[in-house]
This record gives structure tokens, C-alpha cells and sequence, in this order.
């Protein structure tokens, strides 16, 4: 028997301390569009097949098992970044790679934001 693998990434959840507030962040500040259900704390979005989502927490989470970093694929870093800024976000950091440019910040809740922009864009 052919040994089995993972093929791929199905979603990525994070649990928070307050969902619908870090929902609403993400949707303002990412321009994401988020999916409930009535009187749910669970959000979702769907890109084609991969599912990013936001649950309720069931007890208060330590600040140091904050500890994900999700990518982030935008077309111009240059100007999401400058829409961030209007909005009162503060990059953490910011560098240009062979690889890409990228920028980190975080979240509401501590988790780490990466934007990316990949090369020659």
C-alpha cells in the first residue's frame, strides 16, 4: 500500500478571546468578506476551497498561545499598506526580498499578519 500525505490545506481557523470583533477587523482592514450563521460566533470566508475562519473561543486564551502566522497574497503592497495607515494600523515591518516584498503586523488579538507581494509585481 502507497503511503498516504496530506494534499493540501482545507482551512485555517483561529480561535479568539472576542470573534465577532476580530471578524470585523479583518473585514475592515483586510477586505475580507465573512459568512455566519444567526446567533453564531463562528465566521468563514472561502478561497476556492480553502476556508479561513474566526471561532468564539470556549475560555479565555493565554496571550503566548498566540502563535500563527498566516500569509496574506496582495497585488500592491505599496498602496494596502498606505490603506492601513489611513486606517491606523502600524506595520511592524517591512522588507523587500528577492523572494517578494513582504510586511508584518498584527492582528487585535496577537497573531501575526504577513502581506506579501510576490516578485515583479
Amino acid at each position: 500500500m502507497d503511503r498516504q500525505k496530506v494534499v493540501g490545506i482545507g482551512g485555517i481557523v483561529l480561535f479568539a478571546d472576542k470573534a465577532d470583533a476580530l471578524a470585523n477587523w479583518y473585514e475592515r482592514h483586510l477586505g475580507l468578506f465573512f459568512t455566519r450563521e444567526p446567533d453564531s460566533h463562528e465566521w468563514w470566508c472561502d478561497f476556492g476551497g480553502l476556508a479561513f475562519s474566526i471561532h468564539q473561543a470556549k475560555h479565555p486564551l493565554a496571550h503566548d498561545r498566540r502563535q500563527v502566522e498566516i500569509t496574506w497574497y496582495v497585488n500592491d503592497l505599496d498602496a494596502f499598506t498606505e490603506q492601513l495607515a489611513e486606517l491606523g494600523v502600524t506595520l511592524a515591518e517591512r522588507q523587500e526580498t528577492p523572494d517578494g516584498d513582504f510586511a508584518w503586523l498584527d492582528d487585535p488579538e496577537g497573531n501575526r499578519v504577513e502581506l506579501w507581494q510576490s516578485p515583479g509585481m
